[in-house]
């Protein structure tokens, strides 16, 4: 069964809180023998229960990051290493790897659990099918996250011992050059409409089009795709990213199923969000199992979800945001579209992968 939409000040609500508990240490994290030295320094603001793993992470001194692209530097990576410190006092070197989209590198992980190897990352943070893929695989470190002071029940992905930090959105977006205000579409149901026949940009994915199950329900979605696929309706780029670039050169006035990038809100091309309750995928952090740092990759997970600097850094520096966080361009679109579509965890692991077949069925027709 679809669960209703989670409102936006619930969710604000929710961030609040703390869970009940306290240590929530990684299981069999081991000592840091081999790592620098060192105790976690007396700065910042963790919660004394986490202290113990502030220690262990300081010994390891490093968390290697899977980023799934290459516009992530090595100055960025200082930037979040030094917002991490003030807020925790540990001091970690933080590596990106990656550049391969997230399946790629997941089967990455997957061949290198084959050979024995010690994994080429410590966090990986990743959309339901690839948790579900690496949780299914016995590559997820268990990790007891609700028993860790102010992590949300709802963020926390018990069976898969992840923790929510992100989200990806399928959005409407416009171009303020060639659409007026006043005939911004308010709805998914006016994308249907002659007035846009031959004028939208989207992509033909089935993920673009599934998480529209999380609000709309299965019947809805289907019925929604058919009709937006319809002969001379839409164009399908070849990509999601296409999308915001075909819109924002005026190519297309509007355009479903992906975010504005961060170049183009740098640059304030001419794109905007149209005021449309959309879906927002969550994104999980996972620490991967046999990490050479497990402990310094549990601390910097908590830190982005569970601190205030740790969710606006990994907006600002990493470019993942969350609805729920102010300042990102999600929660200023949940204030203005009146919230947004998701559901709980249970729903994405299950429902979403059965939707996520449909839709590659009708897409193939």
């Amino acid at each position: 069964m679809t669960k209703r939409p989670v409102s936006l000040d619930r969710r604000a609500l929710l961030h609040g809180m703390a869970a009940v508990g306290a240590g929530g240490l990684l299981a069999a994290c081991g000592d840091g023998s081999g790592s620098p030295s060192g105790k976690a320094g007396s700065g910042g603001n963790l919660p004394s229960s986490l202290r113990p793993l502030a220690d262990k992470a300081a010994k390891e001194g490093e968390v290697r990051l899977f980023i799934s692209t290459d516009s992530r530097t090595p100055a960025h990576a200082r930037k979040l290493a030094q917002a991490f410190r003030a807020d925790t006092g540990v001091d970690l070197r933080i590596k990106f790897v990656g550049g391969e989209p997230d399946p790629a590198f997941a089967n990455k992980l997957v061949q290198e659990a084959k050979a024995q190897v010690t994994p080429s990352i410590d966090v990986f943070a990743t959309t339901p099918l690839v948790v579900k893929q690496l949780s299914g695989a016995g590559l997820v470190q268990p990790v007891d996250w609700g028993s860790m002071e102010g992590v949300a029940a709802d963020d926390v992905w018990a069976d898969h011992h992840g923790i929510q930090i992100a989200e990806i959105a399928r959005t409407v977006l416009y171009n303020t050059k060639d659409v007026q205000a006043a005939d911004v579409p308010k709805s998914l149901e006016e994308l249907l409409t002659d007035k846009w026949r031959g004028k939208i940009v989207t992509a033909g994915l089935p993920d673009v089009f599934s998480p529209l199950a999380a609000g709309l329900g299965v019947d809805k979605t289907l019925d929604f795709v058919r009709r937006l696929l319809e002969d001379g309706r839409v164009s399908l780029a070849s990509v999601p990213t296409a999308i915001r670039t075909q819109v924002s050169s005026g190519e297309f006035p509007i355009g479903y199923g992906v975010r504005i990038g961060e170049r183009q809100r740098v640059a304030k091309a001419p794109v905007d969000y149209a005021p449309v309750k959309v879906p927002v995928v969550p994104r999980a952090g996972l620490v991967v199992k046999g990490a050479e740092n497990p402990a310094a990759a549990q601390l910097f997970l908590y830190w982005l979800n569970a601190t205030e600097q740790g969710r606006k850094k990994a907006y600002e520096v990493l470019d993942w945001p969350r609805h729920t966080t102010p300042g990102t361009d999600l929660y200023l679109l949940a204030e203005k579209a009146g919230g947004v579509m998701t559901a709980g965890t249970d729903w994405w692991m299950n429902d979403y992968e059965k939707v996520n077949k449909q839709l590659a069925q009708l897409l193939r027709k």
